[in-house]
């Protein structure tokens, strides 16, 4: 790293810090006034509630990243540009492609980062954020959901059972099927209407069972009014699960979500759009600086004012891409993965046309 390098990224860096440290004190007043009603009215100790927004924190950062990398740049190179460092540069050989070469680099690192603080760091915070608000805050009990709809859950190496509706209270499910394999192959299947859990005896039974025996092109088919599932390790309590939103949800986790909702039959774009946005939404930082710099990269007579409105308009636009590929790949305009990159492809199309276009 050579020395003009360390000078920017020293020039970028400070301005960062700085945006930063601004953009989570604006979003954290405003979201306080937005909810102090709310907070005065649950009866909120000072504690809860400073708490609640150090816990916040990690995910302002990544939600405002994109502008802060942005404002950073544009003011950074701006400023080099306004006082003729840039032309400087140039005179003395250094092409602007090497001149900008260490921003891209930091903002090549900053979405890396960023990609695994949103799985690890942000992820966790939020839910220790949101577990606050319901439980401490809003005295909400951690009460397990009564009811559920299409659940698949693995019952030994053998066995899959998929059901329809469960209802917890009752511990009886419905519309249950029961595959057994062989390696790959389905060798048996059982249909019930109905599955209940026997307290007594410890197992579930099952009534109006079709039992569907595979082997090779042909199929038995024998019909009970009731049939005991036995041996099973399925308890009841393995049917339930705490209520967790998508978005609190790791990419693995998200991602074992969509296999189970594929193996129902369910359609699962909305959700293979947020799969693939995990990925894509961390590298929106390294995409808008590539755009940015070679704007901040020209002289103008304009001032910092007129740098920080150019910042706010292209995250604007930028961010309406980004909303559009994700309501276009809900509705299955577009594949998933276009979906979720076409704010990237643009804005990266759009960065690489600006860096052939200006003066090396």
């Amino acid at each position: 790293m050579t020395l003009l390098d360390r000078y920017i990224l020293r020039k970028f860096f400070t301005i960062f810090l700085f945006v930063i440290l601004g953009m989570i004190v604006v979003f954290v007043v405003i979201d306080l006034i937005e909810n102090l009603d709310k907070f005065l009215s649950y009866h909120a100790t000072t504690t809860q509630v400073v708490l609640y927004y150090l816990y916040y924190i990690p995910f302002i950062i990544v939600l405002t990243l994109p502008i802060d990398v942005l404002i950073s740049t544009l003011f950074s190179m701006g400023t080099m540009a306004q006082h003729n460092e840039v032309i400087a540069c140039q005179s003395a050989g250094i092409s602007l492609y090497r001149l900008l070469a260490p921003l891209l680099a930091a903002a090549l690192v900053i979405s890396i980062v960023t990609g695994i603080a949103t799985e690890t760091v942000v992820v966790d915070a939020n839910r220790a954020r949101l577990d606050l608000y319901r439980f401490d805050i809003k005295k909400e009990k951690r009460l397990p959901v009564k009811t559920r709809h299409r659940i698949a859950i693995q019952d030994g190496p053998q066995r899959q059972v998929f059901i329809r509706y469960y209802n917890e209270t009752r511990k009886v499910a419905r519309d249950v099927n029961i595959l057994f394999f062989n390696g790959t192959e389905i060798v048996r299947r059982l249909d019930a209407r109905r599955m209940e859990w026997d307290e007594a005896h410890h197992q579930w039974i099952l009534h109006q069972v079709a039992v569907r025996t595979f082997n090779g092109d042909q199929e038995t088919v024998v019909h009970h009014d009731t049939l005991h599932y036995v041996p099973v390790r399925i308890q009841p309590q393995d049917l339930l699960e705490m209520e967790r939103k998508p978005e609190e949800m790791k990419f693995t986790e998200l991602r074992r979500f969509i296999h189970r909702m594929q193996s129902l039959g369910i359609d699962v774009r909305k959700w293979l759009v947020d799969l693939h946005m995990k990925i894509a939404y961390p590298f929106t930082n390294f995409i808008i600086v590539l755009f940015g710099a070679p704007l901040a990269s020209r002289k103008r007579r304009s001032g910092p004012a007129v740098a920080f409105a150019v910042a706010l308009l292209i995250t604007f636009v930028y961010f309406i891409f980004l909303q559009s590929g994700q309501v276009l790949g809900h509705d299955g305009t577009l594949p998933p993965w276009l979906a979720a990159w076409l704010g990237n492809i643009v804005f990266g199309i759009g960065g690489i046309i600006l860096f052939i276009a200006i003066r090396k």
